[in-house]
């Protein structure tokens, strides 16, 4: 069993679940983090914290030293290839630790997003380091869903702009089981997976489970990508996320995402959970809470 593993993007959707697990399994965990006083918890399960940001070489490589695996999780951001690069360096500088990269669906050179072409970049960055390596490229996350909670509470709508576009959208906690069971066995060397979930569904058909799910009508209403791209203007975000949101709903609507694959079982020996069960078991009780 790997028993030391560096994990970057430790507080966020998907390093927040594979964490626990990881030290359920024993092993010694390190977590490199921006600011160590929000990451209180994890030191109490006794993961060790590294403070920095991915610009600190020095930080990043310390944290990496005698590490045995690496995950690397970059948050979309227009530097996410300078950091997936500062990832990678520290790695190569503590030896030749294993490296599990999350990267995206469908990156590659001729990606229809910014995003896509940018992790397309760091994975083969990854890929000629000579690095043990597995890459895992999720789907749409179901979690996402999430971000329509407050119209789905207020109007009992919720808002995309993905036309009737299918997708293979996948659970996050697939995608952790998956990064664990890699991680803890370091199998799988060399090999590039594309975690989706057991069905390619619509926004409308995501829409008639969770109003099944919540006992309460909620309608999918579809905006234009446009309407996307200001949408997350005003929420806030720069004017790359935005963009990026924009061409992922475009691409989307166009069922650039309807397919599935089998590479969540192949890697857990366990099938995807479905978008019922995400329904039931992780959007209820929010939207209860």
């Amino acid at each position: 069993m790997i028993r030391t593993i560096l994990v970057t993007g430790a507080t966020g959707n998907i390093g927040s679940l594979v964490i626990p697990q990881l030290v359920e399994k024993g092993a010694q965990v390190r977590a490199y983090v921006r600011n160590s006083k929000k990451a209180e918890k994890l030191r109490e399960m006794g993961v060790q914290l590294f403070e920095g940001d991915f610009s600190n070489q020095k930080a990043l490589n310390k944290a990496a030293e005698g590490v045995d695996a690496v995950l690397a999780l970059t948050p979309p951001n227009s530097d996410a290839v300078a950091q997936g690069k500062a990832i990678l360096n520290a790695a190569l500088h503590a030896g030749t630790p294993y490296y599990v990269r999350v990267s995206a669906i469908g990156a590659a050179e001729d990606a229809p997003t910014e995003n896509g072409r940018m992790h397309y970049i760091s994975d083969e960055a990854l890929i000629q380091s000579g690095l043990p390596f597995t890459i895992i490229r999720p789907h749409f996350f179901m979690q996402n869903l999430l971000g329509a909670l407050e119209s789905i509470k207020c109007e009992s709508k919720m808002y995309w702009g993905m036309g009737d576009g299918k997708l293979g959208l996948v659970d996050v906690r697939d995608i952790a089981d998956c990064v664990t069971k890699l991680l803890v066995e370091g199998e799988h060397d060399g090999l590039i997976y594309t975690l989706t979930g057991p069905a390619s569904i619509s926004f409308y058909q995501m829409a008639e489970v969770l109003s099944q799910s919540l006992d309460k009508q909620v309608e999918y209403v579809p905006i234009s990508v446009d309407e996307v791209y200001k949408a997350f203007l005003q929420m806030g975000m720069d004017d790359w996320f935005a963009q990026v949101m924009r061409d992922y709903s475009k691409a989307y609507s166009e069922n650039w995402g309807d397919y599935t694959t089998g590479d969540v079982e192949v890697i857990t020996g366990n099938e995807p959970r479905s978008f019922r069960q995400f329904s039931e078991e992780v959007f209820l009780p929010v939207f209860k809470g």
